[in-house]
C-alpha cells in the first residue's frame, strides 16, 4: 500500500507500551503538507500494570480479589478511531493522518490498529494459550501531522467505526480485506472485536488458567446476510470512548492500565470440555468475556471501560482503563 496522507478531522498515532514488542514496524514517506506550520504527530501508547511498564517476559502480580493471582500478557490489540485534538480554548485542531498498513482510510471513515504484543516472546508466544491468536507484527504508533498549535486535550474511540465495518465487510472477503482490517473480527462478516486482551492466569495455589477479554459489537447480523447488510449500525456498538484533559502529545503517552481493566474480577471461570456438548468440567482460575450479557465477567469489565452492557453505549468519564503518563 502506498504511504500517503489524507486530510481528515481526526488524528491517529501511538507507540508500544509493552517494551518486548519492539518499535513500530510501519513507516511513512515525506509528502507535501497543507500548512508549512504543520508539525509531526506521534501519539504513543504503552501498557502498564499498577503504574509500571510491562512486557511479554513479565509475570504481573497483585491480581484477583486478594491480590494473590498473577497474569502474563499474551495478546493486546485494539482499534482506535475518531481521534480529535483540542487546543487550550477547547477548539478542535486540524490534523492530517498518514495511511499505511496499520492506518486505514476510505470514504466511510478512518481506523488504526494498535498491537502491543508479538507472538514469539515469553507469555506472548504462540501456543501459550489454547486460543493464542497474536501476530508477529507489532504497531504502537499512529502517525500524522497537526497544525502548529498547543494541544491540551485528546479524545478517541476504541473500535472500528460502524460505517467502516459496514463498508469493509460489504465490499471485501477475509482474503482481500484491507490491512489492518483482516484481523480481530468475531468471524469474517459477523462484525469486529474492538479490544482484545488475552493472558495467562495463575492463582496463589499455583493452578494455571487463561483469560480472554474480547470487547466488540454485537447484534450486527451475519446469520445469512452480512453484518450490517440491512442496518446502519449494530444493536450493541460496544466501542469505549476516551477523553484525556491536559494531554500533550509531545510530552505524554496514552496508557492502557491492565490492573484497571481487570479490577473487581473474581479471576475464576467455568471450565468446559472442548467437544460438544461442551460439558462443564469445573472451575479454575481465569477470565472470560466475549461481550455477552450472560457472562458475569463482562458486567465488571464493561463498567471498567465505561460501557453499558445492556445498551452498548459508552461514557468516557467512566472509562478507567485508558489514561496517560
Amino acid at each position: 500500500m502506498n504511504n500517503v496522507k489524507k486530510s481528515v478531522s481526526l488524528p491517529l498515532v501511538m507507540s508500544c507500551l509493552l517494551s518486548a514488542c519492539g518499535g513500530s514496524s510501519n513507516s511513512t514517506t515525506a509528502v507535501d503538507r497543507s500548512l508549512e506550520t504543520d508539525q509531526e504527530l506521534n501519539l504513543e501508547f504503552r501498557a502498564i500494570s499498577f503504574g509500571e511498564n510491562i512486557d511479554c517476559e513479565q509475570a504481573l502480580l497483585g491480581y484477583g480479589p486478594d491480590g494473590g493471582h498473577k497474569i502474563g500478557i499474551n495478546d493486546l490489540r485494539f482499534f482506535i478511531s475518531n481521534i480529535k485534538l483540542f487546543n487550550e480554548a477547547d477548539e478542535e485542531i486540524a490534523v492530517v493522518l498518514d495511511e499505511n498498513e496499520f492506518q486505514y482510510q476510505d470514504a466511510a471513515g478512518s481506523v488504526a490498529l494498535i498491537d502491543l504484543t508479538n507472538n514469539s516472546e515469553g507469555s506472548c508466544a504462540t501456543g501459550t494459550l489454547a486460543s493464542s491468536e497474536g501476530t508477529a507484527r507489532t504497531n504502537s504508533v499512529i502517525k500524522g501531522s497537526v497544525a502548529n498549535e498547543a494541544v491540551s486535550r485528546i479524545s478517541f474511540d476504541v473500535g472500528v467505526p460502524q460505517s467502516v465495518m459496514k463498508s469493509v465487510i460489504t465490499n471485501h472477503s477475509l482474503e482481500d480485506a484491507p490491512s489492518p482490517l483482516g484481523e480481530l473480527h468475531w468471524s469474517w462478516a459477523n462484525g469486529y472485536r474492538h479490544f482484545v486482551a488475552n493472558f495467562t492466569v495463575e492463582d496463589a495455589a499455583g493452578e494455571v488458567g487463561e483469560g480472554y477479554v474480547h470487547i466488540g459489537s454485537r447484534g450486527c447480523g451475519g446469520t445469512g446476510p452480512l453484518a450490517l447488510a440491512d442496518k446502519a449500525q449494530c444493536d450493541l456498538i460496544n466501542s469505549p470512548m476516551v477523553s484525556l484533559g491536559g494531554f500533550v502529545p509531545s510530552l505524554n503517552q496514552v496508557t492502557v492500565n491492565i490492573d484497571a481493566l481487570l479490577q473487581g474480577l473474581s479471576m475464576t471461570r467455568i471450565i468446559k470440555s472442548t467437544e460438544p456438548p461442551f460439558d462443564v468440567l469445573g472451575e479454575g482460575p481465569g477470565v472470560s468475556c466475549h461481550s455477552s450479557g450472560t457472562q458475569a465477567d463482562c458486567e465488571v469489565l464493561f463498567d471498567n471501560v465505561g460501557l453499558d452492557l445492556e445498551t452498548g453505549t459508552a461514557n468516557s468519564d467512566a472509562n478507567q482503563v485508558f489514561g496517560y503518563q
